[in-house]
């Protein structure tokens, strides 16, 4: 699930789903658009270990500047990835 993260003046500035979760352990994805550098997104990969002396603290795993045009290329290579999985999983198959 992903989540639209407003901004004080109420427009979504940061997006953020989770990558994997368990009961000790969560890693999330954010995407953030750059105000000063137009067409440049930030994308973030954070670890939060719930076990952990200060188990609300997340920690930066990852962080990358990504032009916007690789992040739809990203979007259709997840779209071909699904396309394919779909098609290839057995619910899909026909007798």
């Amino acid at each position: 699930m992903s989540d639209a993260i407003p901004s004080k003046d109420g427009t979504a500035r940061i997006i953020e789903c989770v990558l994997s979760a368990s009961d000790s352990y969560i890693e999330t994805l954010s995407l953030q658009a750059i105000k000063a550098q137009p067409g440049l997104i930030e994308l973030v990969i954070r670890t939060q270990l719930l076990s952990a002396k200060h188990p609300a603290e997340k920690r930066v795993k990852s962080r990358t500047c990504v032009p916007l045009a690789q992040i739809a290329e990203m979007r259709s290579a997840i779209d071909q990835l699904l396309k394919i999985s779909a098609s290839s999983s057995p619910e899909s198959a026909t007798p």
